[in-house]
């Protein structure tokens, strides 16, 4: 398991939007930032990149992700969050981002202790008939988890706002996905997919999102991400 990048805490509310397009055909100081909502009992989020509103990645739902967008790259790039509906901060942070290389900002944590986590994303095709995937840990809990594909074991001791590197595994039709804390047995700690799709040659980030004391939407919640 890598360390993230960056992590920072505010008490403050909300983020979210799906696609994804990879872009690198804009000018040479251009990064490449994918921005995803995964607060828990956030409502859609905006996302200001040195002041200056990005539209492409505003308005995103829980859960959702805005693809990866033309971001100015630089030693330290003022990132802010905010509630759409109200305009109130949510989190932020001052990454540096490298021309030409691609990453991912999350929202994580809860609505009332929000998390901001930054992701470099290795983009890197995987072996012929093989997809990579990796696991981002953005629930509220403290828990320590355990990966799985299927049956196999990818990685272990993953906590908060921690991100595992990319693995290669099999392209399938259909297959288990499971993140547990193996010291907590019971149902509402266990997160899983039971029959996601991995298609050869995509790059993937499995995200955890909510808490074990609840059900529904703000329950423990995987989602996959496509990086490619």
């Amino acid at each position: 398991m890598k360390n993230i990048l960056i992590s920072f805490s505010i008490v403050a509310i909300a983020v979210a939007f799906s696609g994804c397009s990879k872009s690198n055909n804009g000018p040479s100081n251009i990064a490449n930032v994918n921005f995803v909502n995964g607060c828990n009992g956030s409502l859609n989020i905006d996302t200001k990149v040195n002041n200056t509103k990005l539209i492409a990645a505003s308005n995103l739902p829980y859960f959702k992700y805005s693809g990866y967008q033309n971001v100015t790259g630089g030693a330290s790039v003022a990132i802010n969050l905010f509630l759409t509906n109200q305009g109130t901060p949510l989190c932020n942070g001052t990454p540096a981002l490298t021309a030409g290389d691609y990453y991912t900002v999350f929202a994580g944590g809860i609505v009332t202790h929000p998390t901001f986590v930054v992701t470099t994303d290795d983009l890197t095709a995987p072996t012929s008939g093989n997809a990579k995937v990796r696991f981002i840990n953005l629930s509220s809990d403290t828990l320590n988890e355990s990966c799985y594909i299927g049956t196999q074991k990818l990685d272990s001791n993953l906590v908060n706002n921690a991100v595992t590197s990319f693995s290669e595994i099999t392209a399938t039709t259909g297959v288990a996905v499971l993140l547990q804390d193996p010291s907590h047995a019971a149902p509402a700690y266990i997160a899983q997919l039971a029959s996601q799709p991995f298609s050869a040659g995509k790059i993937y980030t499995i995200m955890l999102t909510g808490t074990s004391t609840v059900s529904g939407t703000g329950g423990l919640t995987l989602t996959v991400i496509n990086n490619n």
